[in-house]
């Protein structure tokens, strides 16, 4: 029987964006983990979190501050440099003409500040898309000599892979690598870059509450004492609550734009 006429002539639209989704990564055998955790996350119910947007938006908005009194709050100068101005002009040129629609920037000001301000040289950061976090992370990174490693699987369907990290001015990749894939699959691969120890990580990428629950634990065992977690999104479900919750960290929050970003120190 085909599914068109088992559905009565035409297959339903999430019935259909399902199939395809599947066929793309049918077709690339290295992002099989990724695809059986997002099948499991169906069968086991576990996106249920997602459905607690309303309240865990309220709560990150009860907690937020101005970025300087949340940079005061970890242990960062209040006043820690922002992302210029020029830089930031520069890069909005160089995506003004790319066709492809990906996810907006975080909160670059408090990336570049918590680099430059800490001397950071071992960066991870997850999610890449138009690559205004890359940007950010690399123009600090000129100042401290050190280098930026960054994981971000290519949008299923979407054909956008020539549009990644595009703000990066191309004589900056020197410092720069990209490993393409997901994280169930990159993460692990970038932190052994700089020997499972790392200075500040950056999380943009499955944010999803068990997507979070997968990468907050590995970044968090390589960042170094002392060293800073920054993750951005946090109000889409409680898994940055709940994650520092675990491990009896304080954080601070900071409103950027409609979204809420996290900011935490490794006890040392």
């Amino acid at each position: 029987m085909k599914l068109v006429h088992h559905f009565g002539g035409a297959m339903p639209a999430r019935l259909t964006e399902k199939l395809m989704t599947l066929a793309w990564f049918s077709r690339r055998p290295s992002f099989y983990p990724h695809m059986v955790a997002l099948i499991a996350r169906t069968i086991t119910g576990a996106e249920r979190h997602e459905r607690y947007y309303v309240e865990a938006f309220a709560w990150a908005e009860g907690l937020a501050m101005p970025r300087c009194d949340a940079l005061a709050a970890v242990g960062l100068p209040a006043d820690a440099p922002a992302f210029p101005a020029y830089l930031l002009d520069e890069g909005t040129r160089r995506g003004e003409n790319c066709g492809a629609k990906m996810g907006g920037p975080g909160d670059l000001d408090m990336l570049y500040g918590a680099i430059v301000a800490t001397g950071a040289q071992r960066v991870v950061e997850t999610g890449v898309a138009y690559g205004w976090s890359s940007f950010a992370a690399l123009a600090a990174l000129r100042d401290t000599g050190g280098r930026l490693v960054s994981v971000d699987m290519p949008y299923p369907k979407a054909g956008n892979e020539a549009s990644v990290g595009i703000v990066v001015p191309g004589e900056w990749h020197k410092g720069w690598t990209l490993i393409r894939k997901p994280d169930r699959n990159g993460l692990r691969q970038a932190l052994a870059r700089f020997g499972d120890e790392i200075d500040l990580c950056h999380f943009d990428s499955d944010k999803s509450y068990p997507g979070r629950m997968f990468a907050y634990p590995l970044l968090w065992e390589a960042l170094r004492p002392g060293g800073f977690f920054i993750s951005d999104d946090i109000s889409d479900n409680f898994a940055f609550r709940d994650f520092f919750a675990r491990m009896g960290v304080g954080f601070a929050v900071v409103r950027c734009q409609e979204k809420h970003v996290g900011i935490a120190r490794k006890p040392c």
